[in-house]
């Protein structure tokens, strides 16, 4: 009736049409066991494979591009069909990915075009999210900076966290605010300045802390904030510098109950300060007998008048005017761990600041070398991301997490956290990858052998693009001038 229907109502044309598999492996045993999975999955769908006994030759023929169709694999296989079938049958029609506008980077391996929109949203692709990885030398740079560059160019912010100092030529090349927050006096963000919180809705502690004050949920932050910076803070340590805090604050007039609307109307100047807290315990540990405070006063002394005073002792400095802002930690890679991680999250939480500012703006905020951020002592600095990356759709932002490896994120103390930054993502620009990644890629994601190969192969400039249910092999395609905007430091 369906088939009539078509051809009297839509006036389609009906063809006779025959469709020919070529199955090909290594050795018998391999063609045999592909035979019979291809001809599992055409019964799965209710269709009949049918294979050509001793017409070997004339199937060859048949599914070779030599525009001949053997007279008996015709009489195999031939079936009615009508034109708008055939029509979505035809490999080309699905080659690539065009939404018209966005951000043209390549072509597909076979055919068609790589031209994608990370803010259109129907169907699987229900957030602007994007996750990028792959082994050094494979390309990796060159796209991220082509995607960033691109979408500059068409209207949205842009905010990086370079760790490698990768994107100080193309920000300057672009005009842009290039920041160094590795203890430059222009990148100080003042930990203690409360700053908005990115929470999942999923959170146990959620319900609870949305009823909070905004200090209260700043506490959050700085509880991840000094276990990070304290790697082994007892509770009673922990409880203490809460209490300074506390006091620090309201000694600023600042407590749980302040509103956000009194917190706005305070400038850099008016917010307490690591310094204010460690002057605080240094004349807690001479007025008590309690030996934990003089311990306190010793191990917050670093961020407050010692080496790592640059980077925390002091209100915050940082100006961002422009649309594309660099945030470079680059002086921090050779410095202890704890100290690098700490600032890590401490920028990061400032981003999400600004991207909350406005729900109206466009904004992409790229986390280079996101694997900085895992610690299985702290999973909490993985959570805050984990937790960006389910909010920031909701603020019209884009979160780009940047890795080598997928298995940084599962380690099983952070797998909670960081398996939702592989899986949340609509987009995916997974470069060549070591054996125990793509192991681990397989079993989460699926893979075909085709798939698998494209991995194996890591060739440069070459990828498996995935966008919402979409995937393709990608080979993405820079042009002279980009190259140049680039610039020489990374993805050359």
């Amino acid at each position: 009736k369906h088939l009539l229907q078509k051809i009297d109502s839509e006036q389609q044309r009906v063809f006779y049409v025959t469709i020919v598999i070529l199955i090909y492996a290594n050795d018998e045993d391999s063609l045999q066991q592909r035979t019979k999975y291809v001809e599992s999955i055409l019964a799965a769908a209710g269709m009949r494979g049918r294979t050509p006994m001793f017409r070997q030759e004339e199937g060859l023929i048949s599914a070779g591009p030599f525009m001949k169709l053997e007279e008996n694999i015709s009489k195999i296989g031939a079936r009615n069909m009508p034109v708008e079938t055939i029509a979505a049958a035809y490999p080309c029609v699905y080659g690539g990915i065009s939404d018209g506008t966005g951000v043209f980077c390549g072509s597909h391996r076979c055919c068609g075009i790589v031209l994608f929109n990370i803010w259109k949203r129907e169907g699987s692709r229900t957030n602007s999210n994007i996750t990028v990885m792959g082994r050094p030398g494979t390309g990796k740079s060159t796209v991220i900076k082509k995607i960033l560059m691109n979408e500059y160019s068409l209207g949205s912010k842009i905010y990086i966290i370079d760790p490698e100092r990768e994107y100080k030529e193309l920000c300057e090349n672009l005009g842009g605010d290039w920041i160094d927050c590795g203890g430059g006096t222009g990148g100080r963000i003042n930990p203690l300045q409360v700053r908005a919180v990115p929470f999942d809705e999923n959170d146990e502690d959620f319900n609870f802390m949305k009823n909070k004050g905004p200090l209260a949920l700043h506490f959050q932050t700085l509880r991840t904030f000094f276990s990070l910076y304290f790697k082994d803070l007892t509770k009673i340590e922990e409880g203490m510098l809460e209490v300074a805090l506390e006091d620090v604050y309201r000694k600023f007039g600042i407590t749980f109950e302040t509103p956000q609307s009194e917190l706005d109307q305070l400038q850099n100047s008016d917010w307490p300060t690591i310094l204010d807290l460690y002057e605080y315990i240094e004349e807690k540990a001479k007025e008590s007998a309690d030996p934990e405070w003089k311990l306190l006063a010793i191990r917050l002394r670093p961020a407050a008048v010692g080496a790592d005073q640059a980077l925390w002792a002091g209100e915050t400095t940082i100006q961002a005017n422009s649309d594309f802002v660099v945030l470079d930690i680059h002086q921090l890679l050779e410095s202890d761990e704890s100290i690098r991680t700490t600032q890590f999250f401490n920028i990061l939480s400032w981003a999400w600041s600004k991207i909350a500012e406005d729900r109206k703006q466009k904004k992409i905020l790229a986390v280079d070398e996101a694997y900085l951020l895992v610690d299985p002592d702290t999973p909490q600095a993985l959570q805050f991301l984990r937790n960006t990356s389910k909010r920031i759709r909701k603020y019209e932002g884009s979160l780009m997490v940047i890795t080598h490896n997928m298995v940084d994120f599962l380690d099983p103390a952070v797998q909670r956290f960081g398996q939702a930054l592989i899986d949340n993502p609509a987009y995916k620009i997974i470069f060549g990858q070591g054996d125990k990644d793509i192991e681990a890629l397989s079993k989460l994601m699926d893979l075909s052998e085709r798939e698998v190969q494209t991995l194996q192969e890591g060739k440069r400039g070459e990828a498996l693009f995935i966008a919402g249910d979409r995937r393709i092999h990608a080979k993405f395609h820079v042009s002279p001038f980009e190259h140049e905007m680039f610039g020489s430091a990374g993805g050359r």
